[in-house]
């Protein structure tokens, strides 16, 4: 089941298509199948990487989990697709999380919002609360892209194990049958 399913998702981005323009210069790794692998350390590494770089607080994240795939040769689609992990509906309550856990690992009282926030004060307290947003977001990030990359694996094993069990049962039970 899980080879099947992301060889689907990868089919999606056949490098043997016809490339547009701003993809020829990349044309030559693009056809490296290693980056449309279906393979459990393909699978696994490339949703890892996705999310890690989804839950960073930096501009870019796509292109940047797309040069970190490409450095670490896993399954670009799913680096690509694991970074909207924090979407527009995702990312605030996400990063205020990782702003109070970087607080509380740097001990510094978290700040309560105003009722009617301005851009100027946005902007005052991103210069002053910087630093606990990076290192929240950073030990978050490492958290849970070390989980997904574990479940991932553990899952890919355990499917793995169940359709070995089946076939080898099957191949049992018409062994026995009288032929």
């Amino acid at each position: 089941m899980p080879r099947r399913f992301f060889s689907r998702i990868s089919k999606r981005f056949d490098p043997k298509k016809k490339s547009s323009w701003y993809l020829r210069p990349f044309s030559y790794l693009l056809n490296q199948p290693v980056y449309f692998s279906a393979g459990r350390r393909a699978v696994s590494g490339g949703m890892a990487i996705g999310v890690f770089i989804g839950l960073l607080p930096i501009p870019g994240q796509t292109p940047l989990a797309l040069f970190a795939a490409l450095m670490l040769r896993v399954n670009l689609p799913l680096a690509a697709i694991s970074v909207w992990i924090s979407n527009p509906l995702t990312f605030v309550p996400i990063f205020y999380f990782a702003y109070r856990i970087g607080a509380a690992m740097l001990n510094i009282p978290a700040e309560t919002m105003p009722e009617s926030p301005s851009w100027a004060w946005v902007s005052e307290e991103i210069a002053l609360r910087w630093r606990p947003l990076l290192y929240g977001s950073i030990l978050i990030a490492t958290s849970l892209a070390s989980i997904t990359y574990l479940l991932v694996s553990t899952i890919w094993h355990v499917t793995t194990f169940q359709r070995y069990r089946a076939r080898h049962r099957k191949k049992r039970e018409e062994s026995r049958l009288p032929g």
